[in-house]
Parts: C-alpha cells; sequence; structure tokens
C-alpha cells in the first residue's frame, strides 16, 4: 500500500521546486551599481573608499540599463552640492527622472532632493527620501552615520541629497561601456556616492538598478595626496629615532696615553 504525501509536505516540495526555478522570487532591484575607484568589477568594500578625481560607476555582471543614470550624492552636516565632472559622457536634460522631487539641472550641478535624518518618518533610506522606489534600504542613515562616526566624520543632524542626471544607458555584454569614469571638486569629506537607473522601460515592479551600501562610495578618509606625506613625516621620524638609538649605543673609542 502507497502512503500518501501530507497535504503540508506536498506545498512545502512545490515552494521548493518554485523556488529552484526561479519563479518565487521576492521583489528587489534588477541589478547593483557599484561606485568605486580603480575597479571594473565590485570590489565590495562596505563601502568602497573612493578618490573624488577618479571615480568608475558600472554594472555588476551583466545588464542593460535606460538612460538617465542617476548619481546620488548625500553630503553629511548638510553640507553644499560638489560639482560633477563627465569623460565621455553628457548630462542628461533637465528632469524629474524617475521620481525624484525636483528636476535636474541639465548640466553638473547638483539639485537637492531632500535630508536624510534619523527621522525620516519610515522613510530613512537616501532613495525613498529623494523619492525613488525600489532602491536599496541599507543606504539608511544609521549605516551612513555610524560609518562616518568611525572615520572621525562629523556629520551634523542630516546628509543633503543631490541629484545628478547622465546621458547614458549603462550596458554590460557586447560593446560593453561600464563602468563610466566620473569626477567630483568640492565634495565633502564624509559624502556618499549611489546610482540609479531603470533596467527597462516601464520602471515598475522593482524593475531598477541601484547600489547597496555595500558597494556603495565614500570619501571618509584623508584625500590621497595627504598620505605620501604623512608617510614621508613617518620616515623621518623613523630615521631620526634610528639615529638617535644608533648613537645610544655607540661607545666612543678611549685613547691611552
Amino acid at each position: 500500500m502507497t502512503k500518501q504525501m501530507s497535504p503540508v509536505k506536498r506545498i512545502l516540495m512545490l515552494l521548493t521546486v518554485l523556488l529552484a526555478l526561479g519563479l518565487f522570487a521576492t521583489p528587489g532591484f534588477a541589478a547593483q551599481i557599484y561606485v568605486c575607484t580603480g575597479c571594473t568589477t565590485p570590489p565590495g568594500g562596505d563601502p568602497n573608499i573612493i578618490d573624488p578625481t577618479s571615480i568608475n560607476v558600472g554594472y555588476a555582471g551583466n545588464q542593460s540599463g535606460v538612460s538617465p543614470l542617476l548619481i546620488i550624492v548625500g553630503v553629511p552636516n548638510a553640507g553644499s552640492a560638489p560639482i560633477l565632472s563627465l569623460h565621455g559622457n553628457n548630462a542628461a536634460g533637465v528632469g524629474a527622472y524617475y521620481g525624484l522631487h525636483s528636476a535636474t539641472s541639465g548640466g553638473t550641478g547638483g539639485v537637492f532632493e531632500g535630508s536624510l535624518t534619523s527621522a525620516n518618518n519610515g522613510r530613512n533610506d537616501a532613495y525613498t527620501v529623494a523619492g525613488l522606489s525600489g532602491g536599496n534600504n541599507s543606504e539608511n542613515w544609521s549605516n551612513w552615520a555610524g560609518f562616518d562616526s568611525a572615520h572621525g566624520v562629523t556629520v551634523g543632524t542630516s546628509f543633503s541629497l543631490y541629484a545628478y542626471a547622465i546621458d547614458v544607458a549603462l550596458h554590460t555584454g557586447s560593446g560593453s561601456n561600464s563602468p563610466i569614469n566620473i569626477d567630483f571638486s568640492s565634495i565633502a569629506t564624509g559624502s556618499f556616492v549611489i546610482a540609479y537607473n531603470c533596467a527597462g522601460t516601464p520602471c515598475t515592479g522593482g524593475n531598477v538598478d541601484a547600489t547597496p551600501f555595500t558597494n556603495a562610495g565614500s570619501t571618509a578618509v584623508p584625500e590621497a595626496g595627504t598620505l605620501p606625506l604623512f608617510a614621508t613625516g613617518l620616515v623621518g621620524v623613523g630615521a631620526l629615532f634610528g639615529t638617535q638609538l644608533f648613537n645610544r649605543g655607540r661607545k666612543e673609542p678611549v685613547s691611552v696615553g
């Protein structure tokens, strides 16, 4: 006599099959967009430390997006908007793309989209605060403020969010243009750089690409130009102490008359 499977076990087996086939996927953004310096794949630095004068923005894995690509910069202590520079691409026209609260500038100036604070009435991630849906909720106050504070950056009560639109349909595969190169001037230490665009048209049902905190860009360290000077100072101090220790250990010859 064949033993029949219980209804509960039958449902669990069906769900397992659906998950294996990818037919029961949870909603979310379509692909990751990483922000880094000197890389062509996502380093996953949690976040990635970037040199503002040379930033790479690209897809993790095979993906095609639509134009424009949005760059969102969160500046601590309610700081002012940095200036974007593009290399091989142009700024997109004026527009409140994908639901942004305010239209972008049509140039390389950032437009204020809102303030990320510790109390955003349940809308506590940078994308949602800027008016963008389906982004990654790891780009939140706790992660940003915690990382900056750990690096000695004064956060204040908010991060000012500024949007920039780039006229590029980012894509990988044949004829890939990923990553693209951008840079920022007058960007405050401790700022975060993230990206967002649509994976298709219409931009609905989680069909968006965004940057998680693990692959955001952060400027929360001394500028690269100060590091050689610091290293030189260490070498000088080491040489000084080395000389003193060497002299302390020397014994002058005693002449016998």
